[in-house]
């Protein structure tokens, strides 16, 4: 079964993309901020990880690299985030993150995304 990790310190948020993805064929856990997504991500290999700010990435942090084991492509990260900068998003993109998307982001469209993503990892 996939794993999904959802972080955000904002509980709404994080409710309302767990809900979204509820009928999605995976587990689907929640992170209230970056250590926590730091701990669980060391017990459990996620295939994505959800992020609903940039905060985690910034000040020279790199959880893509922190958390992402040597040699493997998972988990995949996934940002979204009120930032719609140039530099902040080539910044992420250098970071390895996978997709990055601006609120207000349409549920269907990144349920979509996930969906996709999940299919082509079988």
């Amino acid at each position: 079964m996939h794993r999904i990790l959802i972080v955000s310190d904002d509980a709404f948020l994080r409710d309302l993309v767990r809900l979204s993805l509820l009928d999605i064929e995976a587990e689907v856990r929640c992170a209230s901020d970056g250590q926590q997504m730091q701990r669980l991500c060391r017990k459990v290999l996620f295939d994505l990880v959800i992020v609903l700010r940039v905060a985690p990435f910034l000040c020279g942090d790199n959880p893509v690299r922190d958390l992402r084991p040597q040699g493997l492509r998972r988990p995949s990260f996934y940002v979204v985030s009120w930032q719609q900068s140039e530099q902040t998003v080539l910044s992420l993109l250098e970071c390895g993150v996978d997709q990055y998307m601006t609120f207000p982001v349409s549920l269907q469209r990144l349920r979509r995304k996930v969906g996709d993503f999940l299919t082509r990892q079988l």
